[in-house]
């Protein structure tokens, strides 16, 4: 996988090695399409981080199209927080969890990243299912919290 800053959708420098190969080898393997699964941290709600979760697929995917793979071989995919790989509560994990998973599979077959995970949410069915997490808080305007640390309460 590749991963992202909080809270952006660009692709990192240190990337771009990981998805060279994965043009090499969908150009290896032309029966091959490729799943990418875009995913994000806790923080934010859960709709804006389900669009940058796709924003984040999607980029890699522009790149994927950009160096010469066919479009109908790439498809992007949203999770948003839904499917952490490292725990929320510690800074490491949050950013081991802003990725981007790449999983081939056979032209054809059952697309890889909804065999591993299953279809990706809508914002609709996170609100019907009720997927608010716990402690969840936005700014008002589905933005994610700021990062900046709270001012120490005064002492008494």
């Amino acid at each position: 996988y590749i991963q992202f800053n909080f809270d952006k959708a660009t692709l990192k420098p240190s990337s771009y090695p990981k998805l060279q190969q994965l043009v090499q080898i969908l150009n290896e393997y032309p029966d091959y399409s490729l799943s990418i699964a875009g995913h994000t941290d806790s923080k934010g709600a859960d709709d804006y981080n389900l669009r940058l979760s796709y924003e984040r697929a999607a980029s890699a995917r522009k790149y994927m199209l950009d160096h010469g793979i066919p479009a109908e071989r790439i498809e992007a995919r949203g999770y948003g927080e839904t499917k952490p790989i490292a725990d929320n509560k510690t800074a490491a994990g949050q950013a081991q969890n802003r990725r981007v998973d790449f999983d081939p599979y056979l032209t054809g077959e059952t697309n890889a990243a909804e065999a591993k995970y299953g279809p990706a949410p809508t914002i609709s069915e996170l609100k019907a299912d009720g997927q608010k997490l716990p402690g969840k808080k936005t700014t008002g305007t589905g933005a994610p919290r700021s990062r900046k640390a709270k001012a120490p309460a005064r002492r008494k």
